[in-house]
């Protein structure tokens, strides 16, 4: 797992939330369900970390958490299996899934920074932002 001081709270977070979540990555699988889960994920992580300067570690629970649930429910293989591809492009797809995903979690990071921490006037816009990462 990861050394993420905050990751068992976002697991915690995200069990309150009920196991009703859980059921979309039984059966059918849509991408709608990843982008439901990230959202999900920063909604608990805005809640977790407050301070409006702490963009880059909100998107490390994030991606730490989406990680934990990917090891659980396969959610990487199962967008995988959902675009087909030639056989000798199968190699590339996973890596470059989770890097989509990974700027994902980065761009909606930002937006919840940017909208959240918008009327503070503790924190100017600029740095309310997170990069993406590398």
């Amino acid at each position: 797992m990861s050394d993420n001081t905050y990751l068992d709270q976002i697991l915690e977070e995200m069990e309150t939330v009920g196991k009703d979540w859980e059921e979309l990555f039984f059966g059918n699988f849509r991408i709608q369900e990843v982008f439901n889960l990230v959202s999900s994920l920063v909604r608990a992580a805005e809640s977790i970390v407050t301070a409006p300067r702490k963009g880059e570690e909100k998107h490390k629970l994030v991606r730490d958490a989406f990680e934990y649930f990917d090891s659980k429910y396969r959610i990487i293989d199962r967008i995988d299996d959902l675009i087909p591809l030639p056989f000798f492009l199968e190699p590339f797809d996973g890596p470059f899934l989770r890097k989509l995903v990974d700027f994902l979690i980065g761009q909606a990071v930002a937006v919840f920074n940017a909208t959240i921490w918008k009327e503070s006037e503790d924190v100017p816009p600029e740095e309310a932002t997170v990069p993406t990462t590398t």
